[in-house]
């Protein structure tokens, strides 16, 4: 299996668990990206990675009844999931279909804007990726991604990376710290023909009730890639553990997960 595949399959597995309270900076990182781009009624909107499909249609409401936003992805399970809320909302002007976000199979100055939502980093080729999306996006048309900062998760990342060595379980660097620092954002984005390039800073995080709050989040997003290496026989094991460790974190308020969020802006050459 590759790299991409890998990926996706991580994706397709925590797809039914995606949309859950512990992970609730997804649609706050929505709602940040449409202050910052400015969707117009009209715009053709492309989301790349749209997962369930959060960002897309807070851009299909922005876009209202004119205009309309195509999202992609390689997991079929989180576009299911994102096709049935589509259905619930009773939006119209949203398309969800799978595809490669290093080979984008649209015309080329196709898009008024782009969006990639935590999700560029995941991408094993950035660059060839950015490429083609420049390609599509129409001149003057603007790109924002978002990234997390260092901080992000810690020190609970920390804690269970560290618990999972205890078990032979040794965690490549994370995929995340590409992109975590304004300087490698902006560098990435000239180097691949955007220019303009501006980053915000948001803090999206907030206190988790309790431990299993954040074993939610572990088991519904991309920490659960790591959790599957762990043998069955060890698991049970695992989770008394590290949940012993979190529980020294928790405070009057509860137990603080860090999502500091960077917000990359840039726009295509006229």
């Amino acid at each position: 299996m590759d790299e991409k595949q890998a990926i996706t399959s991580i994706f397709n597995l925590v797809a039914s668990k995606y949309d859950n309270p512990s992970l609730r900076f997804f649609p706050a990182c929505a709602d940040k990206m449409m202050e910052h781009i400015n969707i117009k009624p009209g715009n053709q909107v492309l989301d790349i990675a749209t997962g369930t499909g959060v960002v897309a249609m807070a851009a299909a409401q922005c876009l209202g009844n004119k205009g309309q936003v195509d999202a992609i992805d390689l997991s079929e399970n989180m576009l299911q999931s994102a096709q049935s809320k589509l259905q619930d909302a009773g939006f119209e002007n949203v398309k969800f279909q799978v595809m490669d976000a290093e080979n984008l199979e649209f015309d080329s100055d196709s898009f008024d804007v782009i969006t990639c939502s935590y999700g560029l980093f995941f991408i094993p080729d950035m660059s060839a990726a950015l490429k083609s999306w420049l390609r599509v996006l129409k001149p003057g048309g603007k790109l924002i991604f978002s990234s997390f900062a260092p901080s992000a998760f810690q020190p609970l990342s920390d804690i269970f990376i560290k618990n999972l060595a205890e078990y032979d379980v040794i965690p490549p660097t994370p995929r995340w710290l590409k992109l975590a620092e304004e300087d490698l954002c902006k560098q990435i984005l000239l180097d691949n023909g955007f220019v303009n390039p501006q980053v915000i800073k948001s803090q999206l995080g907030y206190n988790l009730d309790e431990f299993s709050h954040w074993w939610e989040a572990v088991q519904s997003a991309g920490y659960r890639g790591l959790y599957e290496q762990l043998p069955e026989e060890h698991r049970a094991k695992f989770k008394e553990n590290h949940q012993r460790e979190i529980d020294k974190l928790k405070t009057s308020d509860g137990i603080w997960m860090d999502v500091q969020t960077l917000f990359s802006t840039a726009i295509k050459p006229k």
